[in-house]
């Protein structure tokens, strides 16, 4: 067997090879962390943790959420790392995340402006760019906020940012992913077991990525 050094080695030259090859070295590392070899050191385990969490951003969203699903119920894993496969993990591990979000300390977060977002969710075309510029987040994150098909992303973005019941319910049948009667009712649910400052907190790493600096309409305490 390899040692880690050289195990860690041969993944930054797949690294280097190009976002090609982002899938196949993400499955490789993380092989290696759900099986970790009990001869490696458990020191060098933050190393390739780390090294999961950048390729994981890098990622695009089908590959992603296959990934994600492998570390469901791995509470054992930093949640640096979990939140990166927040928007495409399955609806249970997001609550968890949020959940683990929640228990760190509170934080504030810009509140977005709720008429504005309700005005363009009715009348845009495509309401993406306009959550980008009225929500603070970088592009891919609010393309993929509006098609998280278990509406967790965009009630996460709401109770974050003082968006309310209404508006909320609003954006996810206008802009959302199409629903059944049942499904946008049930929609209310999910709003209300959002926890507020593990959203926050999970927002502010989104907007943290954004080129633009987030939207200052009055600071939520």
């Amino acid at each position: 067997m390899p040692t880690p050094k050289e195990r860690l080695s041969h993944l930054l030259e797949l690294a280097a090879q190009g976002a090609g090859e982002r899938a196949h070295l993400a499955g490789e590392v993380a092989d290696l962390l759900l099986d970790w070899p009990a001869q490696y050191p458990a020191a060098m385990r933050a190393t390739f943790e780390a090294l999961l969490e950048k390729i994981v951003r890098e990622m695009d969203g089908g590959a992603c959420a296959a990934l994600a699903a492998r570390f469901q119920g791995r509470e054992d894993f930093p949640l640096a790392l979990l939140n990166e496969f927040f928007i495409d993990a399955p609806a249970p591990m997001k609550d968890a995340i949020l959940a683990r979000n929640d228990a760190l300390g509170p934080t504030g977060c810009d509140a977005a402006d709720s008429a504005a977002l309700l005005l363009a969710a009715r009348k845009a075309r495509d309401f993406a760019p306009e959550l980008t510029r009225l929500g603070g987040l970088p592009p891919v994150i609010a393309e993929a906020v509006l098609a998280d098909p278990s509406g967790r992303a965009l009630a996460t973005l709401a109770k974050a940012t003082g968006i309310n019941r209404a508006t909320f319910s609003a954006m996810a049948i206008l802009a959302g992913p199409p629903l059944s009667v049942h499904e946008n009712f049930a929609m209310l649910g999910v709003f209300d077991a959002v926890p507020v400052n593990g959203a926050r907190h999970i927002v502010n790493l989104w907007r943290s990525r954004a080129d633009a600096p987030a939207p200052a309409v009055e600071r939520a305490a």
